[in-house]
């Protein structure tokens, strides 16, 4: 390499550097007050940034991080059936205690995606011979549609720089082969442990995409299996038992610990790739005329899910792409693995318009064995069958949300783009310019609408300051607005606290009873029910049959404080406290609180 290691070296500091601006410029939102202003939209932020500060705090004080009462108490939660993201938790734990985990929130999910762009960068770079073709390939990746609307609250899903790792590594295994199958399998094992850590949805992600591409780059070159299956094999086994020995105790807790789910935790076939949403851009993104968000807002789902917009510039550019630049091994390999992961993003059923019809997705293959002639067709249709069959009713891989896999369609149309550009470097300067266009001009389709949300986090002072103490540190207390899928503010209020006390109420996967097994809410209660209803508007009279139900929950609950804090219809909440407890509140630092509650 020209320039030599230093060089190489400082390219790539340089690549992290251009990332990690172009995120601090795309937040600048939250950065203007990050101690107070979160990314993103209201709701799982909230979520998350409780999720941040519990680790430390377990860990401080002898507590399981794996598993917390402190909200939905006193049954608890299984924080492995969440997003807990344990290692991003703990690296950011200084952070956190020293200025607040609303910053400790800001910074993850900035170093998130300038990171996935950076590893991303450096996984392309091993198949392309430009850095400034990587460093575009990696921006497509980190700064995809996909990454950009589920910065809005979804940083178990942003937090993207592990897969790029664990395909390098797994390149090195099974093409590359320079280092021993021991130490290769032992750094991917780490990295796959890692990746639980961070997130598990993204690790079965990874290690179905991965097994995807193994088998179509066999495929594509059974010739070259024989001399690398022995390596390979030795590799992975040892990554195998590498990771079995690190996660057995996190995986241990959550497949036999308390408070586990069993089956789906979402619906199936509604978080996917619509027919057309590959067309028609979201209102997320920054050109989206109104007839076309007419048209996206009929998709299931939720416009935060729906990330499979690429675009007719770039669809026909990566066609483009593929065509003239077919006889090469990695091209064809981005190419198939690309249209294979966007099908398989479909779901289960084919959605038109938001329309589920009854045609199953696989369908679609049928039409590989008639381009036989071009590429591996029956495999192409065996990949699309198996896959779509995996992930409809294998357990664990059932859960991933199939419109998810979009983040590996960016990642392989990252490297499509990257051999484009660098294979220019030998062509005319005017062919180089009309190429550079054509790239900056389907990029441009793909910015998101600006300026990026944020939330403001205000914290009543009482939960500020030392008068947070008049709640007996270690009690139940309940706090209103009742925490729930809802409304997270209460977790925050109980972060600002220190953790101090314990609340009935909560925003986490939790058991319920069959057939659905889960809930993001507490079980349904009488406290649950009145308090939402009266913030919504919709208070009812008390009758003294909601009380002395209300007062049982409280003694089952063992609550000793009630805390009304700032929220809509604040008032009628404090009146409604006020008659299920017949005595009056205090008002204290801008909250309205009952003491000795248990006595009532």
């Amino acid at each position: 390499m020209i320039g030599g290691p230093g060089a190489a070296r400082a390219v790539k500091v340089g690549a992290l550097v251009i990332y990690t601006s172009l995120a601090l410029a795309l937040f600048s939102g939250a950065w203007v007050d990050p101690t107070t202003l979160s990314l993103g939209l209201f709701g799982d932020p909230q979520q998350i940034i409780w999720f941040l500060a519990w680790p430390s705090f377990a860990v401080a004080h002898g507590q399981n991080p794996l598993f917390t009462n402190y909200i939905d108490y006193p049954a608890g939660v299984n924080l492995m059936w969440n997003s807990s993201a344990l290692l991003p938790a703990l690296a950011l734990a200084p952070i956190g205690s020293l200025a607040g985990f609303v910053l400790a929130y800001n910074v993850l999910m900035t170093a998130g995606v300038a990171l996935s762009a950076w590893t991303a960068f450096l996984l392309i770079r091993r198949f392309v011979s430009s850095s400034l073709a990587a460093g575009v390939g990696g921006l497509l990746y980190g700064f995809s549609p996909f990454m950009t609307a589920h910065s809005l609250g979804h940083p178990q899903l942003t937090v993207a720089f592990m897969p790029p790792v664990l395909l390098i590594v797994l390149d090195e295994i099974v093409r590359v082969q320079h280092r021993r199958p021991l130490v290769s399998g032992l750094l991917l094992g780490v990295a796959a442990a890692a990746q639980l850590l961070i997130g598990e949805e993204l690790l079965a992600m990874t290690a179905f995409v991965g097994l995807l591409l193994l088998c179509l780059a066999a495929g594509l070159c059974p010739d070259q299996v024989r001399a690398r299956i022995g390596h390979a094999w030795r590799a992975l086994a040892s990554a195998a038992i590498a990771f079995a020995v690190l996660v057995a105790i996190p995986i241990g807790f959550q497949f036999f610990g308390p408070q586990r789910l069993a089956g789906r935790v979402h619906a199936p076939n509604l978080y996917v790739s619509d027919a057309l949403s590959f067309l028609v851009p979201t209102r997320l993104l920054l050109v989206s005329p109104s007839p076309a968000t007419a048209v996206a807002d009929k998709f299931t789902g939720n416009t935060v899910e729906t990330t499979s917009y690429v675009g007719i510039l770039m669809l026909l550019l990566l066609a483009f792409i593929s065509v003239r630049l077919w006889r090469r091994l990695e091209v064809r390999l981005a190419a198939l693995g690309a249209v294979l992961l966007a099908i398989l993003s479909m779901g289960v059923t084919i959605h038109v318009a938001g329309k589920v019809s009854t045609m199953p997705v696989f369908a679609l293959g049928l039409i590989f064995p008639l381009l036989q002639r071009y590429l591996p067709g029956r495999l192409m249709l065996y990949l699309t069958f198996g896959g779509w069959l995996a992930l409809s009713r294998l357990p664990i891989l059932n859960n991933i949300l199939p419109g998810r896999l979009m983040l590996f369609f960016y990642l392989l149309a990252g490297l499509l783009i990257a051999s484009w550009l660098s294979d220019m470097r030998t062509s005319p300067a005017g062919e180089r310019g009309l190429r550079s266009l054509a790239v900056a001009a389907a990029l441009f389709m793909l910015i998101p609408a600006l300026p990026f949300p944020s939330t403001s986090n205000a914290v009543p002072v009482f939960f500020a300051t030392s008068s947070s103490k008049r709640i007996p540190t270690g009690s139940a207390a309940l706090v209103i607005p009742y925490s729930s899928a809802a409304d997270a503010r209460a977790m925050l209020w109980q972060v600002q606290a220190g953790m101090d006390f314990r609340m009935p109420e909560g925003y986490a996967f939790i058991p319920d009873a069959p057939p659905r097994g889960w809930r993001l809410s507490p079980p349904r209660s009488a406290t649950q029910d009145e308090t939402i209803a009266i913030a919504e508007g919709r208070a009812s009279p008390l009758t003294d049959a909601i009380r002395q139900q209300i007062l049982a929950e409280w003694k089952a609950w063992d609550v000793r404080t009630v805390v009304v804090g700032p929220m809509a219809h604040e008032q009628e909440e404090v009146e409604f406290i006020t008659g299920v407890l017949g005595q009056p509140s205090e008002e204290v630092d801008g909250v309205h609180i009952w003491t000795n509650v248990t006595g009532v």
